[in-house]
């Protein structure tokens, strides 16, 4: 039984077919992680914020004695059920909140930036 061998024209299209394929699963990809990005950007910025606030604490906390330790982080992380400690539990919540909120005043306040730069009033003589 003989093989079917592939000629070189042959291979190369075999090859353009099978990269195609590639491309187009990895555009899906991406498109998914940006489409991701998109829905969750507020969550993930506040996330990175917070962390890098509780680092820059933390540090603070572990240079100072041990002594004012507790009692700088009692007062700083508000345990007794302060409005701090309520907002940094649940962050994710508080901020697809806060930017459904804020989300239309800052459009209308970039809407009004950019068409005052572009169609600037004229003073009247």
């Amino acid at each position: 039984m003989k093989t079917y061998k592939l000629t070189p024209l042959e291979q190369l299209k075999l090859e353009q077919r099978q990269l195609r394929e590639e491309i187009k699963i990895s555009e899906q990809k991406m498109a998914f992680q940006l489409q991701y990005i998109n829905d969750n950007w507020g969550s993930m910025l506040l996330k990175s914020v917070t962390s890098s606030v509780m680092n820059k604490f933390t540090d603070r906390i572990e240079h100072s004695s041990p002594v004012s330790r507790t009692s700088s982080l009692t007062r700083t992380l508000g345990v007794g059920g302060s409005l701090g400690s309520l907002l940094l539990s649940n962050y994710k919540t508080v901020g697809s909140v806060g930017w459904r909120l804020l989300k239309p005043i800052a459009l209308t306040f970039l809407t009004k930036k950019v068409t005052s730069k572009l169609f600037p009033k004229r003073k009247r003589r």
